[in-house]
Order: structure tokens, then sequence, then C-alpha cells
């Protein structure tokens, strides 16, 4: 039998082990496997939970690969392409140069944008096109400043070789997507 108290005790089951760290009990999975080159099967260890009085706490966490994390700006870029007016695009220069004016004015005020990957800029002398006169003509038509998106701008994309997700959205992200009545999509 084991060093462990009878609550704990009484989550172990046939296939389960426990382990104390500090003040804590964590309940694993037990299993084991043949590993080429040795001579006995190696134990394999699954995370199930927190053991405490009242049961196991169960994880809701689901473990990804690590190896190709990228982090992305996602709430004030999302919002600024949400909110784009399509009198943004209608003026002496052609759609293509208007739709690049936008992304150097994401590309301004959000460097590591999500509507930045994998895109080439033209230089805006190239596209002959003043950033300043386009930040104030973008806000004009949306009615919008751009600085109080700000809080947004802590919004992230996270990219992993599994899956993409959001980072948090606060009470204050909420309040400023609720008042311009933009709704933030699960990635």
């Amino acid at each position: 039998m084991s060093n462990y108290p009878d609550w704990v005790n009484a989550f172990k089951e046939k296939g389960t082990s426990v382990k104390k760290v500090g003040n804590e009990y964590y309940l694993y999975r037990t299993t084991s496997k043949r590993v080429p080159g040795k001579k006995y099967p190696q134990p394999v260890q699954e995370y199930i939970g927190t053991i405490t009085r009242e049961g196991v706490r169960r994880t809701h966490m689901r473990k990804i690969s690590t190896d190709r994390v990228k982090v992305y700006e996602y709430g004030m870029s999302f919002v600024l392409q949400s909110l784009l007016p399509e009198a943004f695009l209608i003026n002496s220069h052609d759609k293509e140069t208007l739709r690049f004016a936008f992304l150097h004015i994401v590309k301004h005020v959000s460097p590591k944008s999500f509507l930045l990957r994998n895109t080439d800029l033209p230089s805006l002398s190239d596209l002959h096109i003043n950033l300043n006169v386009q930040l104030k003509r973008y806000e004009r038509l949306t009615g919008i400043s751009i600085e109080d998106l700000r809080p947004l701008a802590e919004l992230y994309l996270v990219e992993t070789k599994e899956c993409d997700m959001l980072s948090e959205v606060t009470s204050e992200m909420s309040e400023i997507l609720a008042r311009l009545g933009v709704k933030i999509h699960a990635v």
C-alpha cells in the first residue's frame, strides 16, 4: 500500500499512479511501450488531473507541439480590416494601391500583425502615397480614432503546427468590440 492518505488512495485505480509535489497530489494514467534498443518496456505517463478531497480536477489542456510557434497581433488588425469601408478603396489610385496603403496603415500601427504574414509590401514611395494622409482618411471614413483601438493590440493569434488559437479577450477589449459592433470569431 502507498504512503498517501486514504482520500488520495481512493482515486487510484488500476493503470494509474499518484505523485506528490509539495502539498499537491497528481493523478497520472500509466502505461508502457517498447522502445527499440531498450531491453525492457519504457514507462509512459499521461497527466489526468489534481487530486483534492472533493475529487479529481481534470485538466482540459491538450498537448501541442511547440517546435513551430508563431505569435501575431490579431485584435487591432482584425478590427481595422472589419471596419475597412469600401470607400477607402475608391480614390484616384487603383484598388491594389489602396489595399497596399491599408496594409501600410496596419504595419504602422501593428508591425507584428497577422495580416502581414507572407506579404511583401511595396514601399510607400513606390506606391506614391502619403501614410499620414491615408491614416487620417481611414479615421475620417470610419469615424473612429485608431488610438482608441490600441487595447486590442494585446489580443494575439498563436499559430502552431496543430492549430491556431487566440489569447484571452479582456473585458476592456470586449467593451470596445461591442461598441464597434465587431465580433471576434474563433480561429
